[in-house]
């Protein structure tokens, strides 16, 4: 069974096409053309998603693989424009560090989180999302954006903060759980895949620049060509 991993039940019920107002807020197993998903609102931010994917893979020791799907903020709008689908190639934690009123300043600490996790820095995550789609039984469109993805525990707030991310991270998108899913995933030994499609360019308020509308109404169009079901 493959974990259905979205921050909210608005996401879950647009990446199932299903009616985005409901009554229930849990889902039952689906099964998609020779797959079972277990679909789950994990919550918003890095700590809810830590939580809510530790105890599902505990309550659910079937689970082979987790697939993240949601919205995200795109740091590069040449490359990942609203609505533009993008696939994670690695998923790094900025805020695992020594933060500094310099960015320039800014490090990441040279512990490891976990003792018997090796990763180098410590802080980034290294994605093979061919070989990890391909573990799941899905393949990913050749025209979907591929790059970095940087998990934040509060969303760059201005270009400036967004373009030190970008400089000091060479990051694509900006989510808020991505991190969390493919940690546990890797501890775990399990396949993890993230695709997000852009609702807003990173650091911008304005929310006439964002379009959360054609963000959610393309994560309709992920789990069709994912599974080979979108002829």
């Amino acid at each position: 069974m493959i974990l259905l991993a979205c921050a909210t039940l608005l996401e879950c019920r647009s990446a199932l096409n299903l009616p985005t107002i409901s009554p229930a807020d849990t889902f039952e197993p689906v099964h998609i053309r020779g797959r079972d998903f277990l679909p789950c609102p994990v919550g918003i931010g890095p700590v809810a998603a830590a939580l809510s994917v530790g105890a599902l893979l505990e309550r659910h020791p079937e689970v082979t693989g987790v697939l993240n799907l949601g919205i995200c903020g795109s740091f590069d709008m040449a490359r990942a424009s609203l609505g533009s689908t993008c696939i994670a190639d690695a998923e790094i934690w900025p805020e695992y560090g020594v933060r500094h009123s310099s960015p320039a300043e800014e490090e990441v600490f040279g512990h490891r989180m976990f003792a018997d996790l090796p990763l180098d820095p410590a802080n980034r995550l290294d994605l093979d999302p061919v070989t990890q789609a391909a573990a799941m039984g899905m393949t990913l469109h050749s025209e979907w954006v591929i790059g970095p993805s940087l998990t934040v525990a509060g969303v760059s707030g201005d270009p400036q903060r967004a373009q030190s991310l970008r400089d000091l991270h060479g990051g694509l998108t900006e989510n808020m759980e991505g991190f969390s899913l493919a940690l546990a995933a890797r501890r775990r030994g399990i396949a993890f895949l993230e695709i997000r499609t852009v609702s807003n360019p990173v650091g911008a308020r304005d929310k006439r620049l964002w379009n959360f509308k054609l963000a959610l109404n393309a994560l309709q169009n992920i789990l069709p060509v994912l599974t080979g079901d979108s002829a």
